[in-house]
């Protein structure tokens, strides 16, 4: 999942949270169906994300981000970042100029790892990959920012 969904959730505010919730409350069903996966990039974005656009004060920002999330190892899969993803990253980019370079990093980790779906609220970008062979809004037809 990317940061835009997690920053949808956390922010009891932000007024795109319900179809966002809605799937990541699959991940933490008795039975899950999905299995929560990030890597650092998205954890870092999100942060952004709500300090800046939520203003949402630091130190409540992590507490939601940790407690609300990170806390849950059994259902949240944090992938490393490392070297030859960075690399990887670089090389995606420069396939596809338009796609932002966090864009890239998370992409690049879904490749190191057979990772061929993603859940997004910028679906966009992550299309343009050709191994990535799924790419869900959870917000559906709602696709602005």
């Amino acid at each position: 999942m990317d940061s835009g969904i997690i920053w949808r959730v956390l922010d009891p505010k932000h007024p795109e949270r319900g179809p966002c919730l809605e799937l990541v409350r699959e991940c933490f069903i008795q039975k899950p169906k999905l299995i929560f996966g990030l890597n650092a990039v998205v954890v870092i974005e999100t942060m952004i994300l709500l300090v800046k656009r939520s203003k949402i004060e630091a130190g409540k920002a992590s507490n939601l981000l940790w407690n609300g999330l990170l806390r849950a190892e059994s259902r949240v899969m944090v992938y490393p970042i490392y070297r030859d993803t960075l690399r990887g990253a670089f090389d995606l980019q420069s396939e596809n100029p338009d796609v932002e370079y966090p864009d890239c990093v998370v992409a690049a980790t879904m490749m190191e790892n057979g990772i061929t779906r993603i859940y997004t609220t910028n679906p966009k970008h992550f299309k343009r990959f050709r191994f990535i062979k799924e790419v869900i809004d959870p917000r559906g037809a709602c696709s602005s920012e």
